[in-house]
């Protein structure tokens, strides 16, 4: 068998194959002695008709079992004979039996990319495990009892900042709306009736909320803000904006006192003493898991820095997929509208293709460690990891597996978990260093 191999990018390769006669010839035989065997022709007792009418008869469906069986079987030759790493087989074509029975075909197959792997026996990670304090248990305490708040109208006095404002506003941009003026404004930046603000200089727009300090109920004001060249929404980054606002009502947040009511509230029959130690138990588990994340993703950053290559196109594609996925519904659920993510299709689409480029490159990078170090998934891992899954999606564990089977899914499972597992072991040769403290 002859086998030439052309690579092209993209982990793209191209197998010429080409068998010869005497193979091909002996196949022949084997395949139409097969059919010989089952032939019912008149005159003929079952099975005894003579070869040459069988060839005649047969001639294309013998053609055909030939081909599938030696495609099959020559392919996977010409690849290891390669020492190829090879994903899925994109198509085969150019199919050819010559009249001296020599068989030729050309197979195009997506393969792993090729690199040299870095030395991962000690990884540098510089990081640091947070020490919970008691500042940050207040703090959290703090956060927590925002959210039993209580919003109490304020008179007497113009809005400041902090305060929360409930306006009707509306934005122009040289005096046309800006709803009008600028495709995909997102609506709270052209403006809303009856909305409620926080003046913080972080709400809307730079100058905005400072522009309305000083404004009593009833009152309007007009006033011009100046965008900024970093504002997220591009745009209107530079331009002028003009807002028109009335002020209908103030209301200020006031938080509980920190005691022993709003304890029972958070976790009933506790004091708030007990409240507080319980969330410094959560703090500090958390601070863990960051540290761990921190060493893992330390890790993984210190090798991809090593690991140049090219990666199959429609892998990165389908992670993306994914991927945007994921920033579309996590951006939905925290009530951003579908017009806002439009303005910024550009912005998301090149994070979710850096991302789904360094998730590709890291598997690959995962599953050669595996390779190297013999690491293995058992058929314990296995069962063990497919019925969290079905637990975490709410499904009975024998339809899950029957989906899995299905979708031809269980390799791609069992890839995840070895990377998991690869991961797992690199991190142990991790060596942490504090970071650099900053000089004040």
């Amino acid at each position: 068998m002859n086998v030439v191999v052309d690579s092209q990018p993209n982990c793209i390769t191209t197998l010429r194959v080409e068998l010869e006669p005497e193979r091909v010839e002996r196949e022949w035989q084997t395949v139409a002695k097969q059919f010989q065997k089952q032939a019912r022709l008149p005159g003929y007792r079952p099975g005894k008709a003579p070869q040459a009418l069988i060839d005649k008869k047969f001639s294309a469906d013998i053609r055909e079992e030939l081909q599938n069986k030696l495609l099959r079987a020559a392919l996977n030759e010409a690849i290891t004979e390669k020492s190829l790493r090879v994903l899925s087989v994109s198509k085969v074509e150019d199919v050819e039996i010559a009249s001296d029975k020599s068989m030729r075909f050309t197979a195009t197959v997506v393969t792993s990319p090729e690199f040299e792997l870095p030395d991962y026996s000690n990884i540098p990670v510089e990081i640091a495990k947070k020490a919970i304090t008691d500042s940050d248990v207040e703090a959290a305490l703090n956060n927590i009892a925002e959210q039993h708040a209580d919003f109490q109208t304020v008179e007497g006095r113009a809005l400041e900042m902090g305060d929360f404002a409930v306006l009707t506003y509306a934005g122009t941009l040289d005096g046309q709306p800006l709803a009008e003026a600028i495709e995909n404004c997102p609506p709270l930046l052209a403006g809303k009736p009856n909305w409620w603000i926080r003046l913080a200089p972080e709400t809307l727009a730079p100058g905005f909320s400072e522009a309305l300090v000083g404004l009593n109920i009833g009152e309007s004001r007009d006033f011009t803000i100046s965008i900024p060249e970093e504002f997220p929404f591009p745009a209107v980054r530079g331009k002028q904006l003009a807002y028109s606002a009335t002020l209908h009502e103030i209301r200020a947040r006031v938080l509980p006192a920190l005691d022993d009511e709003l304890a029972n509230k958070l976790d009933p029959g506790k004091t708030m003493t007990e409240v507080r130690e319980r969330l410094r138990v959560e703090l500090e588990k958390y601070a863990e898991n960051e540290y761990e994340t921190g060493k893992r993703s330390g890790a993984i950053k210190h090798l991809l820095t090593s690991v140049t290559c090219e990666l199959p196109q429609h892998m990165i594609n389908n992670e993306m997929s994914g991927i945007l996925k994921e920033i579309v519904q996590e951006n939905q659920g925290r009530g951003v509208s579908d017009e806002e993510l439009k303005s910024h299709e550009d912005e998301i689409l090149g994070a979710a293709k850096q991302s789904a480029t360094e998730r590709v490159r890291t598997t690959f990078l995962l599953l050669r460690i595996a390779e190297k170090e013999k690491i293995e998934v058992t058929q314990q891992e296995l069962a063990f990891h497919v019925t969290q899954m079905a637990a975490r999606y709410q499904v009975p564990v024998q339809k899950f597996v029957k989906d899995l089977q299905k979708r031809d899914a269980f390799g791609q499972i069992r890839e995840q978990i070895l990377a998991g597992k690869a991961l797992d072991f690199i991190t142990s040769n991790v060596t942490v260093r504090e970071p650099a403290t900053q000089a004040s």
